[in-house]
């Protein structure tokens, strides 16, 4: 009988740990996106400056999370590289990334600002908005009657290994994102550039992508995350120059919470060793008789 305490002992402290682990961090949603695909609708190349043509895959996004610990959220984003030429204080020069979140009824089809030149398909308008560069991190909500951005307050920004860049922020500055939907956007840096988006024309330059078209109309982003069965060349080359439409971007979100997933993931696994124990101390019972 002994051993039969020791066991159940065992399999509650097992429990127990599972359930803390799960409580210590929730992972509300995360994403691979494929790797060698900055060339946005397909046919984008870095400019011509050393400075990007020697550094390819610094637009290449290829894994996004979000997960909440405790009283704050952590995007993660990696990246094939990163690189500090220009001494940003949070490690990286290059990156602008535009994280716009539908966590709300209502919302905008249209980009905050003009720059990216993409918009947003009708099912998931967007709500907040965040801007992340290596010097700060601003955001916008649609609820505010702002015309600007903000910079957010209480903001940690890491460089980690294997070029993972992670943004710490309260959970009050965004709301509830157990069931959000995501658009993110990665561009080149350009301080004097329509949001900062580094322009995308027909033959380059030094400064600019190639593979565009010389308008308004081809976007400035260089990959983005696409739901499953949809490429980014489908979705970001989805603009027409003759009708002077934009290409509609599609939102990224769990089909079924992450989190729930976790529950019902715990609750089988819990009542399969509840069985299990279950089994062993009727074998036990009868062997004593």
């Amino acid at each position: 009988m002994k051993g039969l305490k020791l066991l159940s002992y065992m399999l509650i402290l097992i429990l127990l740990l599972t359930v803390t682990t799960y409580a210590a961090g929730q992972t509300y949603f995360e994403i691979k996106d494929p790797i060698e695909d900055d060339y946005g609708p397909g046919t984008y190349i870095y400019p011509r400056n050393e400075e990007f043509k020697n550094n390819q895959g610094l637009f290449d996004l290829h894994y996004f999370k979000v997960e909440e610990i405790d009283d704050r959220y952590i995007f993660h984003f990696r990246f094939t590289k990163v690189t500090n030429p220009w001494h940003a204080k949070y490690g990286f020069s290059h990156q602008l990334i535009q994280v716009y979140i539908d966590n709300q009824a209502g919302g905008s089809q249209k980009t905050f600002k003009q720059g990216a030149n993409v918009r947003f398909e009708k099912q998931h308008p967007w709500n907040h908005l965040i801007k992340i560069t290596g010097w700060n991190v601003e955001s916008f909500y649609l609820g505010q009657e702002q015309k600007e951005y903000s910079i957010l307050k209480d903001v940690e920004v890491k460089l980690e290994q294997n070029n993972l860049i992670k943004v710490l922020i309260p959970k009050k500055q965004l709301g509830d994102l157990s069931e959000a939907y995501y658009y993110v956007l990665v561009g080149a840096l350009d301080g004097f550039s329509y949001d900062n988006y580094r322009q995308v024309t027909k033959d380059g330059g030094e400064w600019k992508f190639s593979g565009g078209s010389d308008t308004d109309l081809n976007p400035n982003v260089i990959d983005i995350l696409v739901p499953e069965g949809l490429s980014q060349k489908q979705v970001l080359g989805d603009f027409n120059l003759e009708t002077g439409q934009l290409a509609t971007l599609r939102a990224v979100g769990p089909e079924i919470g992450l989190s729930w997933k976790l529950v019902i993931i715990f609750s089988f696994s819990a009542i399969f060793l509840l069985t299990i124990l279950g089994i062993i101390i009727k074998i036990i019972a009868n062997l004593a008789n």
